[in-house]
Protein backbone atom coordinates (compact mmCIF):
# COMPACT_ATOMS: atom_id res chain seq x y z
CA UNK A 1 0.00 0.00 0.00
CA UNK A 2 2.73 2.36 0.74
CA UNK A 3 4.68 1.63 -2.62
CA UNK A 4 1.11 2.32 -4.52
CA UNK A 5 1.34 5.67 -2.14
CA UNK A 6 5.01 6.68 -3.22
CA UNK A 7 4.46 5.79 -6.67
CA UNK A 8 1.42 8.15 -6.73
CA UNK A 9 3.12 11.22 -5.47
CA UNK A 10 5.62 10.30 -7.45
CA UNK A 11 3.86 10.52 -10.59
CA UNK A 12 2.36 13.58 -9.10
CA UNK A 13 5.74 15.53 -8.88
CA UNK A 14 6.76 14.13 -11.90
CA UNK A 15 3.82 15.53 -13.77
CA UNK A 16 3.69 19.23 -11.65
CA UNK A 17 7.66 19.29 -12.69
CA UNK A 18 6.75 19.02 -16.32
CA UNK A 19 3.65 21.21 -16.27
CA UNK A 20 6.11 24.08 -14.39
CA UNK A 21 9.45 22.96 -16.86
CA UNK A 22 7.41 23.31 -20.03
CA UNK A 23 5.84 26.53 -18.53
CA UNK A 24 8.78 28.46 -17.92
CA UNK A 25 10.09 27.28 -21.20
CA UNK A 26 7.65 28.89 -23.18
CA UNK A 27 8.23 31.96 -21.13
CA UNK A 28 11.36 32.14 -21.74
CA UNK A 29 11.49 31.38 -25.57
CA UNK A 30 14.43 30.91 -27.62
CA UNK A 31 17.34 28.41 -27.04
CA UNK A 32 16.99 29.09 -22.76
CA UNK A 33 13.51 27.85 -23.11
CA UNK A 34 14.38 25.39 -25.15
CA UNK A 35 16.71 23.60 -22.24
CA UNK A 36 13.24 23.96 -19.91
CA UNK A 37 11.29 21.88 -22.91
CA UNK A 38 13.36 19.07 -23.04
CA UNK A 39 14.01 18.73 -19.05
CA UNK A 40 9.99 18.94 -18.63
CA UNK A 41 9.67 16.08 -20.97
CA UNK A 42 12.85 14.14 -18.87
CA UNK A 43 10.05 14.58 -15.92
CA UNK A 44 7.89 13.37 -17.70
CA UNK A 45 9.51 9.98 -18.71
CA UNK A 46 10.69 9.65 -14.93
CA UNK A 47 6.82 9.71 -14.42
CA UNK A 48 5.98 7.34 -16.68
CA UNK A 49 8.64 5.17 -15.91
CA UNK A 50 7.17 4.84 -12.08
CA UNK A 51 3.81 3.95 -13.65
CA UNK A 52 5.22 1.41 -16.27
CA UNK A 53 5.57 -1.57 -13.67
CA UNK A 54 1.84 -1.64 -12.14
CA UNK A 55 1.03 -0.83 -15.76
CA UNK A 56 2.44 -3.86 -17.40
CA UNK A 57 1.14 -5.92 -14.59
CA UNK A 58 -2.37 -5.02 -15.25
CA UNK A 59 -1.91 -5.54 -19.05
CA UNK A 60 0.13 -8.64 -18.99
CA UNK A 61 -2.59 -10.46 -16.73
CA UNK A 62 -5.35 -9.12 -18.69
CA UNK A 63 -3.34 -10.75 -22.14
CA UNK A 64 -2.51 -13.81 -20.56
CA UNK A 65 -6.05 -14.84 -19.91
CA UNK A 66 -6.13 -14.36 -23.68
CA UNK A 67 -4.39 -17.39 -24.27
CA UNK A 68 -4.52 -19.47 -21.18
CA UNK A 69 -7.62 -20.68 -19.50
CA UNK A 70 -9.38 -19.15 -16.72
CA UNK A 71 -10.94 -20.98 -13.19
CA UNK A 72 -14.04 -21.57 -15.05
CA UNK A 73 -12.05 -24.35 -17.24
CA UNK A 74 -9.63 -25.37 -14.82
CA UNK A 75 -11.74 -28.29 -13.80
CA UNK A 76 -13.78 -30.99 -15.11
CA UNK A 77 -17.21 -30.41 -17.66
CA UNK A 78 -20.83 -30.59 -17.19
CA UNK A 79 -21.81 -33.85 -18.96
CA UNK A 80 -25.01 -33.05 -20.25
CA UNK A 81 -24.94 -35.99 -23.34
CA UNK A 82 -26.35 -38.04 -20.35
CA UNK A 83 -29.31 -36.24 -19.16
CA UNK A 84 -29.36 -35.06 -22.90
CA UNK A 85 -29.57 -38.63 -24.13
CA UNK A 86 -32.08 -39.55 -21.37
CA UNK A 87 -34.79 -36.68 -22.86
CA UNK A 88 -34.70 -37.99 -25.93
CA UNK A 89 -35.66 -41.67 -25.53
CA UNK A 90 -38.41 -40.39 -23.64
CA UNK A 91 -36.75 -40.91 -20.10
CA UNK A 92 -38.09 -37.85 -18.07
CA UNK A 93 -37.55 -39.65 -14.71
CA UNK A 94 -34.04 -40.62 -15.65
CA UNK A 95 -33.14 -36.82 -17.03
CA UNK A 96 -34.53 -35.40 -14.02
CA UNK A 97 -32.50 -37.70 -11.96
CA UNK A 98 -28.95 -37.12 -14.36
CA UNK A 99 -29.67 -33.60 -14.20
CA UNK A 100 -29.81 -33.48 -10.82
CA UNK A 101 -26.88 -35.19 -10.37
CA UNK A 102 -25.13 -32.53 -12.88
CA UNK A 103 -26.73 -29.57 -10.84
CA UNK A 104 -24.81 -31.30 -7.42
CA UNK A 105 -21.85 -31.62 -9.12
CA UNK A 106 -21.46 -28.54 -10.93
CA UNK A 107 -23.05 -25.58 -8.60
CA UNK A 108 -22.15 -23.09 -10.91
CA UNK A 109 -24.55 -23.92 -12.94
CA UNK A 110 -27.82 -23.23 -14.13
CA UNK A 111 -28.98 -25.22 -16.70
CA UNK A 112 -29.75 -28.25 -15.11
CA UNK A 113 -31.95 -26.66 -12.76
CA UNK A 114 -33.88 -25.08 -15.54
CA UNK A 115 -34.23 -28.18 -17.91
CA UNK A 116 -35.81 -29.94 -14.76
CA UNK A 117 -38.09 -27.35 -14.72
CA UNK A 118 -39.11 -27.42 -18.43
CA UNK A 119 -39.62 -30.93 -17.95
CA UNK A 120 -42.22 -30.63 -14.63
CA UNK A 121 -43.96 -28.28 -17.15
CA UNK A 122 -43.68 -29.19 -20.12
CA UNK A 123 -43.79 -32.61 -19.86
CA UNK A 124 -45.58 -33.31 -16.45
CA UNK A 125 -47.24 -30.08 -16.11
CA UNK A 126 -46.68 -29.82 -12.84
CA UNK A 127 -46.23 -26.42 -11.91
CA UNK A 128 -45.83 -26.70 -7.86
CA UNK A 129 -42.31 -29.46 -8.58
CA UNK A 130 -41.27 -27.05 -10.82
CA UNK A 131 -41.57 -24.24 -8.33
CA UNK A 132 -39.62 -26.91 -5.56
CA UNK A 133 -36.92 -26.71 -8.34
CA UNK A 134 -36.79 -23.08 -8.78
CA UNK A 135 -36.49 -22.33 -4.92
CA UNK A 136 -33.87 -25.62 -4.28
CA UNK A 137 -31.66 -24.12 -7.07
CA UNK A 138 -31.70 -20.36 -5.70
CA UNK A 139 -30.61 -22.05 -2.58
CA UNK A 140 -28.10 -23.75 -3.83
CA UNK A 141 -26.58 -22.40 -7.05
CA UNK A 142 -23.25 -20.89 -5.86
CA UNK A 143 -22.30 -17.00 -6.80
CA UNK A 144 -24.68 -13.87 -7.19
CA UNK A 145 -24.20 -13.17 -10.58
CA UNK A 146 -25.34 -17.16 -11.33
CA UNK A 147 -28.77 -17.06 -8.98
CA UNK A 148 -29.70 -13.36 -10.76
CA UNK A 149 -29.34 -15.42 -14.25
CA UNK A 150 -31.37 -18.52 -12.85
CA UNK A 151 -34.31 -16.23 -11.58
CA UNK A 152 -34.32 -14.58 -14.55
CA UNK A 153 -34.37 -17.23 -16.43
CA UNK A 154 -37.10 -19.35 -14.26
CA UNK A 155 -39.51 -16.22 -14.36
CA UNK A 156 -39.31 -16.49 -18.05
CA UNK A 157 -40.20 -20.39 -17.82
CA UNK A 158 -42.86 -20.25 -15.76
CA UNK A 159 -44.43 -17.27 -16.66
CA UNK A 160 -44.17 -19.24 -20.14
CA UNK A 161 -46.74 -21.87 -18.17
CA UNK A 162 -48.88 -19.35 -16.91
CA UNK A 163 -49.30 -18.23 -19.47
CA UNK A 164 -50.50 -21.85 -21.43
Amino acid sequence: MIGVILRVVGVLVCVGLWWWLSSVGHQKGGREGMLYIVASFGALLTGASLLARPLAGLLGEWASTLFMPGDRHSGPQPMYSIPEGRLSANDYAGAIEAYAELAGAHPTEIVPHLRMMEIYLRVYQDADSARRIQAAALQSIKGKRNRERFATAAKLIMAEAEGA
